[in-house]
């Protein structure tokens, strides 16, 4: 991968660390928590029958947790970024 790529990943994940310490970046964290939460919470009582409440508790859940995951992928990968270029730096 060229440095400036991995430069790029680095910039992004910082940027998506400093997001999620702003208040919006807080509100729409706890906000995709919360929205899980209450999905599960919903999901524990439906009965088996309805399928199409629970195909939407479903993927209420699943959005909820692809927007964590997201974020979380963005600061892994430009953490690595930055490990792998002060790797470079130091050779």
């Amino acid at each position: 991968m060229s440095d400036e790529v991995l430069m790029a990943e680095a910039v992004l994940g910082r940027d998506a660390q400093d997001f999620v310490k702003t208040e919006i970046g807080r509100y729409l964290v706890g906000r995709a928590n919360q929205e899980k939460r209450d999905a599960l919470e919903q999901l524990g009582r439906v009965s088996p029958w309805r399928r199409n409440r629970i195909r939407d508790l479903q993927a209420r859940v699943w959005r909820a947790e692809s927007f964590l995951i997201w974020l979380a992928e963005l600061i892994t990968s430009g953490k690595q970024a930055e490990h792998v270029l002060e790797v470079e730096q130091e050779s």
